[in-house]
């Protein structure tokens, strides 16, 4: 099977070297706990090693968002630049074809599956954050519906994607995304039993085709982003 990078080697070896080519993988979790930062671990890493890619991002803009990147030393914007990453911001409620400076076309997209008629056709990589902008005040079934189509679709387009979101959108939705995803990775904060402080762990409950330990795994968020913690540091 072929996988692409997390673009975390720590995570990579946790998931036998990568996600799954070509399927949906979801990344939950509470504020604060690095859901986009691990989008762009991802984003700029298949960058690197020369897919085309795309962010739809509902909820942040792509200048703030490349600021992100530069922060943990990942400049996003050269692949910008050169039209190898697609930035796509969805503002609803305001004026379509408004071009940015990156040359994005702000759109009033409510509708999931509207989405594979703005994504480019060459693009490889997706990465959406947050899908929890339209899982809200939407009904269940009709949120599992346009979810599992859009993953279907992305998976007959072999387009490996990322799909991030919140927590708070995650239970209201009884976690009924991780039943339409190929994987799940959740990022959570809590009390660690050794050290009697609060941290950041991360569980893999779910990889298909791989094997996966369904320990917690204590990580920090560092200038250079996400690293995991060894083991004796919980003891």
């Amino acid at each position: 099977m072929i996988r692409l990078s997390s673009g975390i080697p720590d995570v990579d070896k946790k998931i036998q070297g990568g996600f799954p080519e070509g399927e949906a993988i979801l990344i939950t979790g509470e504020p604060g706990t690095g859901k986009t930062i691990f989008a762009i671990h991802f984003l700029y890493n298949a960058c690197k090693e020369g897919h085309k890619c795309a962010m739809i991002a509902t909820e942040e803009t792509p200048e703030k968002i490349i600021d992100h990147g530069r922060s943990i030393g990942l400049d996003m914007e050269p692949f910008v630049e050169s039209k190898q990453l697609t930035m796509l911001r969805l503002l609803e409620k305001r004026v379509s074809n408004v071009e940015d400076k990156y040359g994005n076309v702000s759109m009033n997209v409510s509708d999931l599956n509207n989405f594979k008629y703005i994504i480019p056709e060459d693009v490889e990589v997706i990465v959406l954050d947050n899908l929890g902008a339209f899982a809200i005040g939407m009904e269940l079934k009709l949120f599992k519906d346009k979810l599992e189509t859009l993953v279907y679709t992305f998976s007959e387009e072999k387009k490996t994607s990322l799909i991030i979101m919140d927590a708070t959108a995650h239970e209201l939705t009884h976690r009924i995304a991780e039943y339409s995803t190929y994987g799940t990775i959740r990022l959570m904060t809590k009390e660690n039993p050794y050290t009697g402080k609060m941290e950041r762990f991360m569980s893999i409950p779910k990889m298909r085709e791989t094997e996966i330990s369904l320990e917690l795994i204590n990580y920090t968020i560092t200038g250079e982003g996400i690293k995991l913690l060894q083991p004796k540091t919980n003891r």
